[in-house]
């Protein structure tokens, strides 16, 4: 690339004056970049948290593939790779080393730090501190704390969305100190933003297709996501599509590793032009011809259905996102917080509110963008796109 992307240039300098900082710039404006470059360009190890294996994999991979030494320590680490990411370590080659946040309470690991200290310590996907740490993945909210054990490194924040309340979240539970803020604004103008109820999920479904088929042939090189709230309701969905006709696959966390990383080649690739997934799939998928992100069934959270919606469109050309909620989404969406199993009061609390804010959206009677904007703590933008403006265009 010969220039950076908007906020990249000042989030760079504010990491390579080691100051603490927290970015918030939409899916495809170029986070990781942010944090590899300085990672690459000053001596000692960077340290990367990061939610899911899969999305630290492709990361490394895309790393290695052009020859620049990273590694990640996951479960999923064969034996021969963790001992070559050791060795690296302690010869002091590596540069970023990614891991989960569980990882970082084990004492093995934290024996690894005993005589060594991270040059910077990067958090993605941050939202997930507010978001999942106060219930099933509690370690999120430890990364402080180690932190502290480690002798207190910069932190860098990185995410695709945030409200402000999630914002101050994530920077009291780390620890941030004076941080640099890089926040874009929240807006995708070239997504045009559509929601309707249906009376059952198989008009839903017929709808899903609809869509879908009408992309698929206005953009012949393009491709889709179909995201649904369970797995066998990802299976049903691609199973649906192509007794249609079209070539669609699923994805979920419970499929084996080899199927899951099949299916991503494979629509990565062109090979595949249509996803049907649980939330499990998306989260670092570099794919810029996505031309529709179709929800069937509303998602539980605002700020989940906005970054998953987001990911249509990263090459800046025209792309869809339509949620199409069904009477079976509030037994799901308690089914769901159901399955989490005990959770602390102030955990329900914040999924039962966006769970209201996320049915607001749906019935929303103005502007879906401007909606999406307040919600995020924004001004209202001037609408390019959605059904209830009608006109792109229209203040």
């Amino acid at each position: 690339h010969s220039r950076f992307r908007p906020l990249q240039k000042p989030i760079v300098e504010a990491m390579l004056q080691r100051r603490d900082l927290l970015a918030v710039l939409p899916t495809g404006a170029g986070k990781s970049i942010c944090f590899q470059l300085p990672a690459l360009m000053t001596p000692g190890i960077t340290l990367v948290v990061s939610p899911l294996i899969s999305l630290m994999q492709d990361q490394v991979e895309s790393l290695r593939r052009r020859g620049l030494p990273a590694a990640d320590l996951t479960s999923a680490t064969s034996p021969r790779a963790r001992a070559g990411a050791l060795k690296a370590l302690s010869a002091g080659t590596l540069r970023l080393l990614y891991v989960s946040p569980e990882m970082l309470g084990g004492r093995r690991f934290r024996a690894m730090w005993a005589d060594r200290r991270p040059t910077w310590l990067v958090v993605d996907e941050a939202h997930c501190i507010s978001e999942w740490g106060h219930d099933f993945r509690p370690d999120y909210r430890r990364i402080g704390g180690f932190s502290s054990f480690v002798g207190g490194p910069p932190i860098a924040a990185f995410t695709a969305t945030a409200t402000p309340a999630t914002r101050a979240d994530t920077e009291r539970c780390l620890g941030l100190r004076g941080p640099f803020r890089a926040i874009a604004s929240v807006d995708r103008p070239n997504i045009q933003w559509s929601a309707a109820r249906t009376r059952s999920a198989a008009e839903a479904l017929d709808r899903v297709g609809d869509s879908v088929r009408r992309v698929l042939r206005a953009h012949p090189g393009g491709a889709a996501i179909v995201y649904a709230s369970t797995r066998s309701g990802a299976a049903r969905t691609a199973e649906a599509l192509c007794r249609l006709g079209v070539d669609a696959s699923y994805y979920h966390a419970g499929l084996e590793s080899d199927a899951r990383g099949t299916v991503q080649r494979r629509f990565l690739g062109g090979d595949l032009r249509v996803v049907c997934a649980t939330s499990a799939f998306g989260m670092g998928i570099d794919h810029p011809r996505i031309r529709l992100v179709c929800h069937f069934g509303m998602p539980g959270a605002l700020e989940s259905y906005v970054q998953e919606a987001g990911r249509a469109g990263r090459d800046g050309g025209p792309a869809g996102a339509l949620l199409l909620a069904t009477p079976q989404d509030q037994a799901v969406q308690s089914a769901l917080m159901r399955a989490g199993g005990r959770r602390p009061a102030e955990a329900r609390r914040r999924a039962k509110a966006r769970l209201r804010a996320m049915k607001g959206y749906v019935s929303h009677r103005k502007c879906r963008r401007a909606y999406i904007a307040g919600y995020f703590g924004e001004p209202a933008p001037r609408c390019e796109g959605c059904d209830r403006c009608g006109t792109v265009g229209q203040p």
